[in-house]
């Protein structure tokens, strides 16, 4: 049985995303979990179900591929899921297809309050 998690998954080799993400998300009280690989993420999202799923497109794999895979899993269909982007007309126009909710680089408060709440 999958346990919850009060906070957001972060996969993302960025650290610099990473760290934004943290003081956002430490202002609003939310904890931040996050993994430089997608194994390790989705080896996470066995044992947990957390509040929101961001993806960096700067991932060890390609994000749609993980977006679809976590997706499948009727547990986590109902959690919010987010792929980090750079403005790129093909990243959004693949989101689209995909459908997987896109939030673009450069990342502000403003982006991601919609997504915690």
């Amino acid at each position: 049985m999958a346990e919850p998690y009060p906070g957001v998954l972060l996969l993302s080799r960025n650290q610099a995303v990473r760290a934004y993400l943290e003081m956002v998300l430490e202002g609003l009280g939310l904890p931040l979990m996050y993994f430089d690989s997608a194994r390790e993420g989705l080896f996470w999202l066995r044992d947990h179900t957390p509040r929101l799923i961001l993806l960096d497109q700067d991932l060890d794999v390609d994000p749609f591929s993980v977006a679809a895979r976590i997706t499948h899993v009727r547990r986590l269909k109902e959690v919010p899921l987010a792929l980090l982007i750079s403005p790129d007309e093909k990243l959004r126009t693949t989101a689209e297809v995909v459908r997987v909710r896109v939030v673009e680089k450069p990342l502000t408060r403003e982006k991601l309050l919609p997504l915690v709440h």
